[in-house]
């Protein structure tokens, strides 16, 4: 009998295997931190601190190799993107939204109305004229627009993975030091 469970345990390697292959090392972490929570699983021993994602061949079974678990499998706040990627404005905001809700959340399709609700979850304010800036999203080509199918685009992920380096348009310092030489 124990060959039909070797055969099973192989058939299940390679169906994860296949599934996480195109996937990104960070996105392979979070789907297996997931899993590992939906079977309730304790995290594995021997964590590698270095957040090394790499096999541990030292524990190598029959056909499988141990993997070291993460670090942490804890979820990120909207506010630690927001201080992480530091968006100056309201496009590159609603941009990180969409990001967030397709990395974080797993929700890749959304509408206006499901992105402007973020402005409330991150404690933001929002912006004057929310369709104006949505707008900006569209044609600077980092969202797509199709009613509730919309998405964020490669070209919005790239954005938002760099820092917004490079985006087009003033930054809200910008606007605050013209603002400020108006006043004078």
């Amino acid at each position: 009998m124990a060959p039909i469970k070797k055969d099973k345990t192989f058939a299940a390697l390679e169906a994860v295997h296949t599934a996480l292959k195109p996937l990104t090392a960070e996105d392979r972490q979070r789907v297996l931190a997931s899993v590992r929570t939906l079977l309730e699983m304790p995290p594995a021993a021997g964590i590698d601190k270095a957040g090394d994602d790499a096999a541990d061949v030292t524990s190598v079974g029959p056909a499988l190799a141990t993997p070291r678990p993460l670090a942490s499998t804890r979820p990120l706040a909207i506010r630690e993107l927001i201080q992480d990627k530091k968006p100056d404005t309201h496009p590159e905001l609603i941009t990180l939204f969409a990001y967030y809700r397709e990395k974080h959340e797993n929700l890749p399709t959304f509408s206006r109305a499901d992105l402007e609700k973020y402005y409330t979850a991150s404690r933001e304010n929002p912006p004057k004229n929310y369709d104006r800036d949505f707008v900006k999203t569209i044609t600077r080509g980092w969202i797509h627009e199709d009613n509730s199918n919309s998405y964020i685009t490669s070209k919005g992920i790239e954005a938002v993975e760099s820092g917004f380096a490079g985006a087009t348009g003033q930054t809200k310092s910008k606007q605050k030091a013209k603002a400020g030489k108006k006043r004078s």
